[in-house]
């Protein structure tokens, strides 16, 4: 039986990768696969070994495989040699088997995670695109495909042109949140999607802490944008720390609850970010920096006309509609791509300001 095998049939059995990992250190796989009615009775609990027995068959294991092939899902083992290495390390609570759709390379090159809230405010959503456009030079950038910070890192690295991770809570064919399914579409075509649990294992509470260990485990950082102080993001941070990951906070206001969780690991210790060079700076990478260019030159008339509005001065949203005479569609849609493009930020609550590149 090659390793590879035993190892998908571990996975498919349903057992926590905890519990997997805690017989492994007992017994190799092989011996478990060739011994399994001695040794299993002798070391497992009647659950585990009732799940192990159930799916203990070649053709059980075969099965599985093409169903995997015709549903266009590839799988790494922890015995093959292109499983990440990072993810090996026993610090890392390791899976012994990652289903994924996309190109498993761009895990081999330096990876860092970008977390946060879902519920991202406007600041929050601006200062990760700022960031992890420029972070997606040089690294992969790893997220779970959430909704708020998540999702924009990604479609920020994406836009970039750069290459994107994304981990889920889920088996492949249970993507959540829905409204995401385009963004995991194209991650899987220029990037990769991936999890440690069969395709059709559906999300729990248990599973999101879980897979956030992998997040952290990939990369050689985690940059938390906005958290709460109960903020799924803070068990990443954590995650990073047990397996000796740098950590690094965006700093926020003080009395806003989006930013008591990064403020907090600022506090304990975490490197302060304000820019992607920070990040740079810190792992001793040097860059050629892109030519200043002129975002003007892509801005119609509308988001020049808004541009020039916000050069003069701060103003309020309600002001910026009086001023410009534009309906409020049409001013956020002005107001989101100068932001995107970096020329203007939401300083505060429907207040807004010109950047200074």
């Amino acid at each position: 039986m090659l390793l590879s095998d035993v190892y998908l049939w571990l996975s498919q059995s349903r057992i926590a990768t905890s519990k997997l990992n805690r017989i492994l250190d007992k017994i190799p796989a092989t011996r478990l696969w060739d011994q399994f009615d001695a040794e299993g009775k002798y070391l497992l609990d009647d659950k585990t070994f009732s799940a192990l027995k159930r799916t203990r068959s070649t053709d059980f294991i075969e099965r599985a495989k093409q169903y995997l092939k015709l549903n266009n899902i590839e799988y790494v083992t922890r015995a093959d040699p292109v499983f990440p290495t990072a993810l090996a390390q026993s610090e890392v609570n390791p899976p012994v088997v990652l289903y994924y759709k996309g190109d498993l390379g761009i895990l081999r090159e330096p990876c860092i995670a970008v977390v946060g809230t879902r519920r991202a405010s406007q600041y929050g959503k601006y200062v990760t695109e700022k960031i992890v456009s420029e972070l997606a030079e040089k690294f992969t950038i790893v997220s779970g495909l959430a909704t708020g910070i998540d999702g924009f890192a990604h479609a920020a690295a994406l836009n970039a042109g750069g290459k994107t991770a994304a981990v889920l809570g889920s088996g492949l064919f249970n993507v959540t949140p829905v409204s995401n399914l385009k963004l995991f579409d194209e991650i899987c075509s220029k990037g990769i999607v991936m999890s440690e649990y069969p395709p059709d294992t559906h999300a729990s509470e248990y599973t999101f802490p879980q897979r956030n260990r992998i997040i952290s485990g990939l990369c050689r950082g985690v940059l938390v944008v906005e958290a709460a102080n109960k903020s799924g993001s803070l068990i990443t941070a954590d995650c990073a720390l047990e397996q000796g990951r740098d950590v690094f906070a965006v700093p926020g206001d003080i009395d806003k609850p989006r930013s008591f969780g990064t403020n907090k690991l600022i506090v304990q210790g975490a490197t302060a970010v304000t820019c992607a060079q920070d990040i740079f700076d810190h792992y001793d990478i040097s860059r050629v920096k892109r030519k200043s260019r002129s975002r003007t030159d892509e801005l119609d008339l509308v988001e020049r006309r808004i541009l020039d509005i916000l050069n003069d001065g701060e103003k309020s949203f309600d002001a910026l509609a009086e001023t410009s005479g534009l309906s409020v569609s049409e001013l956020n849609t002005a107001l989101s791509t100068l932001m995107i493009f970096g020329l203007i930020r939401e300083r505060s609550k429907n207040i807004y300001c010109a950047t200074q590149e």
